[in-house]
């Protein structure tokens, strides 16, 4: 299970320079693209462009105020202060607009006030959306420890697939004719249910694409053991070989060829390695979705890929909502 070489990825089936059908059953009706106006909510723009224009959705441009007293204790001068400060948002959200998106394309803005990442996932519900595209400043230690991550938070609460793009040095631009480039697929998968989501949106991501996929498991080191606490490197082959026809069973039942990974370590750091050794274009993986004391204790892979990956992220969970027919 070395690594494969660039053509090794190649489907064999495909051929992106040829005009094809959508057999994908991917459908993509409206996107919702958060902003705070920063250099790094601007690099997820050539995203939502480049798949808006491709599948024809409608895009909604969203700007939440946050909120800085709690309700309890307002009073008029707050409130004139909260209405200023929309008016403000709206006027700034029009003006980044017409700048980033120009005034040709079809675009809804909206301007709310409060917790950004519950008004974000409000408003995802309510219209209702079927993709968010928002950016992530990657956050390391004790800043994202305080501070939290609003595009973190989505993943785990929105009400559809959420695809992060993390800012970068040298903003992505796409060419105007050309679409959002997805070649290498990563599926990070620990066979569970919940993982097992995200195999149909990696197909079908490929299919559209002419990508490539590679369907990744990590042996984390409390994991595949023996009764004596050991494993043997004699163990070690058969268990890699035994998890290689695991993955490609996997990928037999989404009807896509592809390539599978067996690595040892802790499963985000292995996850994005991959995906650096490999030049991924896009990771598509699912959330448990866990909140409380248990996401606070165990952490989430998927938000530390989110917060870590050089290359954009899609995470999909049990949701309300879905864009790929499976």
């Amino acid at each position: 299970m070395e690594s494969l070489p660039m053509n090794a990825w190649e489907h064999p089936t495909s051929r992106p320079d040829a005009p094809r059908e959508r057999p994908s059953g991917i459908r993509l009706q409206n996107i919702l693209v958060p902003t705070d106006f920063s250099t790094a909510s601007r690099q997820a723009l050539p995203y939502a462009l480049s798949l808006a224009d491709q599948f024809g959705a409608d895009l909604t441009l969203v700007h939440v105020v946050p909120e800085t007293l709690p309700a309890s204790i307002s009073h008029i001068g707050i409130v004139l202060e909260e209405k200023r400060l929309i008016a403000a948002a709206k006027k700034a959200l029009a003006q980044f607009r017409e700048q980033e998106l120009g005034t040709n394309l079809k675009v809804e803005t909206v301007v709310l006030s409060g917790c950004p990442y519950l008004k974000l996932c409000e408003v995802a519900r309510t219209l209702p959306c079927d993709l968010i595209i928002t950016s992530t400043h990657g956050r390391t230690g004790l800043k994202h420890f305080l501070l939290g991550s609003t595009a973190e938070r989505v993943v785990r609460f929105a009400p559809c697939p959420v695809l992060t793009v993390r800012e970068q040095l040298i903003p992505m631009r796409f060419p105007e004719t050309g679409s959002a480039r997805f070649r290498r697929i990563i599926v990070p998968t620990d066979f569970s249910e919940a993982s097992r989501k995200a195999l149909p949106y990696a197909a079908a991501f490929a299919r559209e694409f002419g990508a490539g996929i590679r369907v990744l498991h990590v042996i984390e080191p409390d994991a595949y053991y023996d009764s004596d606490g050991a494993r043997s490197g004699v163990m070690e082959a058969h268990l890699k070989k035994a998890l290689g026809v695991k993955l490609d069973l996997l990928l037999q039942s989404c009807a896509f060829e592809g390539t599978v990974q067996v690595r040892n370590g802790v499963a985000f750091e292995e996850i994005i390695h991959e995906a650096a050794d490999q030049n991924a274009d896009l990771i598509i993986l699912s959330t448990h979705g866990r909140t409380g004391l248990k996401h606070v204790l165990l952490g989430s892979t998927t938000e530390r890929v989110v917060r870590h990956a050089a290359c954009p992220v899609l995470v999909v969970r049990e949701q309300e909502h879905e864009f790929v027919r499976v």
